[in-house]
Formats: C-alpha cells, sequence, structure tokens
C-alpha cells in the first residue's frame, strides 16, 4: 500500500504542478452545466404538468448537479493517459516498474480523482448553499446508503476506461476509441440525459450494459429515486461488483495478450 500512496502523490502533484493548464480544465466544464440548467429550465417551462418522465423540476435539478460531478471526476486528459503511454512507448515504465500494472494505474487515476473530486465536492456544497430551495435535499439514510454507491461506480469506472485503453495496444491510434468510450458513456450512464427518461426498450439495454452503474443508479440512490435497474441496494452493490468482475476478467486478458507481444528494448 506505501507503493500505491506515493504513486498517488506523484499524480496529484503532477497535476497541480501545471495549474494554468489544471484550473482550465477545471473550470471549462461549468459552462456546460449552466447550459443544461438552462435547457431544462426552458422544458419545465413549457410543461404544464410540472414534471417530466416522473421527474419533478427540483428533483431534475438536483440530478443535473449531481451527474455533473460525477460524470466530470476525469477530465479528457487524465482519461486519456494510459492511452497515449501506450501509443507513445512511454508505457514501457509501467511495464517495467516493481509494482503491478494496474496497481500503478489505479494510483494514477486516484490522483486525478481526488484533485477534481474535492474541487467538485465544493461546487455541489456551493449549488445547494445558493439554490437549495429550488432543489431537493438528500436524506441522511440515502446519503450512507450512496457512499459505497459511489465508491463501486468510481471503481466500475476506472476499470472501464482502463481495458478501452488497453485495446490501444492493437491500434494504431487511440482517438477513435477514446471517443467510443465517451460517447457510450456520456449517454448510457445518464450524463447527458437520464436513463428513466429513455424509451422502454431503450431502458432496458442500458441496463444490460455497466454505463448506468457508473453514474445514474448512483445519483438515484442519493435522491431515494427507484434505480433504472429495478433492484434494492443489496442487488445493486451485486452489479456493480460483478461488472466490477468482468473488466479486471477483461484486464487480465487484454494486458495478457498485450505483454506476449511487446518486446522491451534496453538494459
Amino acid at each position: 500500500m506505501r507503493t500505491f500512496w506515493k504513486l498517488t502523490a506523484i499524480s496529484m502533484q503532477s497535476h497541480l504542478y501545471y495549474r494554468t493548464s489544471f484550473f482550465i480544465n477545471l473550470l471549462s466544464p461549468v459552462a456546460l452545466l449552466g447550459g443544461q440548467y438552462l435547457l431544462w429550465a426552458a422544458l419545465y417551462a413549457q410543461q404544464e404538468g410540472g414534471a417530466i418522465g416522473g421527474m419533478e423540476r427540483a428533483e431534475m435539478f438536483t440530478y443535473i448537479l449531481l451527474a455533473f460531478a460525477m460524470s466530470n471526476l476525469l477530465n479528457w486528459a487524465g482519461e486519456n493517459t494510459l492511452a497515449r503511454e501506450i501509443k507513445t512507448g512511454l508505457v514501457v515504465a509501467r511495464c517495467v516498474r516493481p509494482a503491478f500494472f494496474l496497481t500503478q494505474y489505479m494510483a494514477q487515476m486516484l490522483g486525478t480523482l481526488l484533485t477534481q473530486g474535492a474541487v467538485n465536492l465544493l461546487l455541489v456544497f456551493a449549488g445547494f448553499a445558493c439554490f437549495g430551495k429550488y432543489m431537493t435535499v438528500p436524506s441522511v439514510s440515502a446519503l450512507i446508503a450512496f457512499v459505497p454507491c459511489l465508491l463501486l461506480a468510481v471503481a466500475l469506472r476506472l476499470l472501464m476506461i482502463e481495458v478501452f485503453s488497453l485495446l490501444c495496444f492493437f491500434t494504431t491510434g487511440y482517438l477513435g476509441i477514446a471517443w467510443t468510450r465517451a460517447a457510450l458513456f456520456d449517454f448510457f450512464s445518464g450524463a447527458m440525459i437520464p436513463v428513466v427518461l429513455f424509451p422502454g426498450w431503450l431502458k432496458t439495454a442500458a441496463c444490460c450494459t455497466p454505463f448506468p452503474y457508473m453514474l445514474q443508479v448512483p445519483v438515484a440512490v442519493l435522491l431515494g429515486q427507484e434505480t433504472v435497474a429495478g433492484f434494492g441496494m443489496p442487488g445493486i452493490y451485486g452489479l456493480q461488483i460483478v461488472w466490477i468482475l468482468v473488466f479486471l476478467a477483461l484486464h487480465v486478458i487484454l494486458y495478457g495478450l498485450a505483454r506476449r507481444n511487446l518486446t522491451i528494448a534496453g538494459g
């Protein structure tokens, strides 16, 4: 564990060293958050019943803030660090270090998560402090159930990104893979539109993927809503763990194939 936390600290230092880039990547998504609020405010203003897809205005506004905070735990540069290293050859350093490849990756990404997550948490607190009367405040019991769900969701998302990045060992570029991964996550996780608003057949299809369990389900748990999967908390935790095990198996397979075809020159 000492090695893990040392690598995490190094990752945090590397992100905070370039302060201008860090704050630009930090603040630029806020414009997207403002656009989402304006869009949904206009939609609710035209809705006579006051609810869209069973979600009241306060629930939707709370969902937007929480979904934004979770989806932006990682920026574009952070998500594609491993993919870029694979294409440039810098990944060799990970392969020769006396630490497991996955341990190094998770430690590096945790450093990114802690810096970005701290700011996102402040943003959530500021949102509730300034606009709390227009939002739904989660209960203590929902918050307790949310914490393990969030931790499993973050672990699942990191493993998903890592598996997609490993595919770059077998391609000539990484942007296509990165764009595909980002599109799948943004759409099926509920980052763009809550999955509960999907048509029935599309909602069912989304629940058969791991993406809702990375964002939609944890936010629904925090808001005390019925989850799209329709399971209780033990079932939700179980499904998240199952998907984590699936991606761990994919990591072992892909990394094993890559190492068998990887030649490291030098002495």
